[in-house]
């Protein structure tokens, strides 16, 4: 099985942290600080996946969700938060 990973960089200066949560397929894989940024390595089966973000400020949940195509080789999903919109971006940086 290939593996796929998800990398969220450290976001840079925030006053206040918030708590992430990242999901692949419905299963949680990264549940933590925002501000520490995240990076996950999955083995996941050749196909289409879905990841999904929540960023959570409450009462304010912010979610975004990509689907993605994995084929036999390893896989990079790259999430790209936006200050403008205070959510990831609509599309992964993806190798």
């Amino acid at each position: 099985m290939p593996d796929l990973r998800i990398h969220f960089p450290k976001p840079g200066f925030f006053i206040a942290d918030v708590r992430l949560q990242i999901l692949l397929d419905g299963q949680p894989v990264y549940d933590g600080s925002f501000k520490s940024g995240a990076d996950v390595t999955v083995a996941v089966a050749p196909g289409s996946h879905q990841i999904e973000s929540r960023i959570e400020l409450s009462p304010i949940v912010r979610t975004r969700r990509w689907d993605l195509a994995v084929d036999q080789a390893p896989a990079t999903a790259t999430l790209e938060y936006s200050r403008f919109w205070g959510n990831f971006k609509k599309r992964l940086s993806s190798d």
